[in-house]
Order: C-alpha cells, then structure tokens, then sequence
C-alpha cells in the first residue's frame, strides 16, 4: 500500500519582513531561547491552518508572553485567527482609501520619540475632530491596527508599551457611535493576541461620564488589563511621575513634537514604507480555515455571539 501524502498546509516560506520590516534585526532583544522558538515551529507545522513566519515573528510572540511556550501558542493561534475573523479591522488596509484616510483625520496616533527611563515606548491616542457624526469606529480601530502593527516594525522587541487614551473632546453623543460587538473584539484581540508587553493604560482628561465608559469597557477587561488601568482628571501630575515630561508631544508641556506632527510622521510611513508592506501582510499572514483540523474558526466562536445589542443606549 502506497504511504498517504502529507496533510496539505500553506506551504509558504517565511516572508522576513514581518513583523519587522528591516528584518531580523528587530528580533535582537529578545532573550527568548532557540530552542523554544524550535519548539514553536515544529508545532506550528502540525497547525496546517497557520501560516509560516519567521524565526524573528516568533521570537515577538515568544517575548511577548515572557517565554512562556504555551501562552505562545495561544497568542498566536488567536492573533492569525483574529486577523482572519475580523476584516472590519484587519482588511483593506490601504493608506490611500478613503476611510482610512478619514479615520486619520478623526483621530491622531503618535508613538514618542523618546522612551521611558524602562525603555518603554510611550503611544498616544486621542480625537482630533470633536464631531460625534465623524466617529467611524470600526474604521477608526482599522487605523489604529494599521499603526500598532508599525510601531511593532519599527520598534523591534522592546521591553514594553504604556498607552494614553486622551479624552479631549469625547462628549455624550460619541458614545452610541461605538459598536458594542466591535468593542469586545478589540478588547479581546488587545490583551489575548497583541504580541508585545503592555505596562500600562492611562485615561487622561476624563470626562465627568466616565462611569458610562467604563460600564462598557470594564465588563470586557481582564483582572490584569483592570490592574493597568489609571485614570487621570485632575491635570497629570500624576501621569509625569511615571512618564517624564520632558518626553511627552509639546501639547503637553513636553519637548517632542506636537500631536499633529508626530501624528503626520506616522501617516507619511503608512502611505509610503508600509504601503505595500500593508497588502502583503493581508495576503500571506492569515488563517487557512479550510486547512484546519477539526471544526473552522469562526466570528462567533473566537469573539462570542454578537446578539442584537449592537449599540449603547444612553439614560
């Protein structure tokens, strides 16, 4: 009797450009072992559905989790699954469309020029337009992957990441523009397949209905996501105790560029460095489900059943 052929897989070689686009390099810091990125690839194989990546993508997921081979495993089989089970985010990610384009206006991503004493990178996520009919919020999560995935490129492996949601400008009437089932997707992809080292979360120039808010978010937080959160409404003398002032955007007394100008540095790098780099990552860094063994992944499954409650009601 003739052997049976090997199960099919993707079959794709590893693209090095992913998830740094300079290569390798941006791997250095890793301190995860080789052989535990070996044991990552072997399994990796036996999940016919996932695709190839490099040696460097899987040193990220490995450092990620602090080495932790299983929480490796979880992490990335959720992070292509996710990927796969959510186009509103992770499809048609041209810098040049319309919505993206948009989005970019509604709202301004920066990542600092300068770290932490850590070495952690400081990003900074607020509205720029203050219109709650301009919040195109599954768009605007669409952009701010886009941008997560290129301050991962451009960073490499670094020790962590502290993020600053401003809520300058968030009045009442934003809060039914959020799409409650796009919200837990977030939140789950946030804290069970973004492959870096969060540190912490902080909430600034909170607005007098945070208990709405955070009646929505908390729900969907873990316990170690909940223990990062710090909100801030009484100026930042707090927030400058852990993050130097000197190093914040001038928009807050700091000596980095404005909000505006780093924020344009990040859309120039998305129309320009990463255009390409945007489609091929849609094209070869997704799930094959019909190569998975046992049942396929599904919107419902990985995310939970959406229901009808697709928006919040406000008293």
């Amino acid at each position: 009797m003739a052997p049976l052929p090997p199960p099919a897989t993707q079959n794709r070689d590893p693209n090095p450009r992913f998830p740094f686009i300079d290569g390798a390099d941006g791997a250095a810091a890793a301190t995860c072992r080789p052989e535990d990125v070996q044991i990552i690839r072997i399994w990796m194989k036996r999940q016919p559905h996932l695709p190839t990546i490099s040696d460097a993508f899987i040193s990220l997921f490995l450092h990620s989790v602090y080495n932790s081979i299983e929480q490796a495993k979880a992490t990335i089989e959720t992070y292509f699954s996710a990927r796969t089970a959510a186009p509103e985010f992770f499809k048609d990610r041209n810098g040049f469309s319309e919505d993206v384009q948009f989005s970019y206006k509604t709202a301004h991503f920066t990542s600092l020029n300068k770290k932490t004493p850590e070495g952690y990178r400081v990003l900074i996520c607020r509205l720029a337009d203050f219109d709650p009919s301009h919040l195109h919020f599954n768009d605007v999560l669409r952009a701010f992957f886009m941008f997560a995935d290129i301050c991962i490129s451009e960073d490499g492996v670094i020790p962590g990441y502290i993020t600053i949601f401003d809520l300058k400008g968030v009045v009442l009437g934003h809060l039914p523009k959020i799409s409650l089932p796009s919200l837990k997707k977030f939140m789950i992809y946030i804290q069970d397949a973004h492959p870096v080292r969060l540190k912490a979360v902080h909430l600034i120039n909170c607005v007098p209905f945070m208990d709405k808010i955070l009646a929505m978010v908390k729900p969907l937080m873990k316990n170690e996501m909940i223990n990062l959160l710090q909100l801030h409404s009484n100026g930042l003398d707090n927030l400058f105790k852990t993050i130097p002032q000197e190093i914040m955007p001038e928009d807050y007394g700091g000596k980095d560029k404005t909000m505006a100008e780093l924020h344009a540095d990040y859309k120039k790098l998305m129309e320009t460095k990463y255009l390409d780099w945007m489609k091929e990552e849609e094209e070869h860094l997704r799930t094959n489900e019909d190569l998975r063994i046992g049942s396929k992944s599904t919107s419902s499954e990985l995310f939970g059943m959406e229901g009808s409650f697709r928006k919040l009601a406000i008293d």
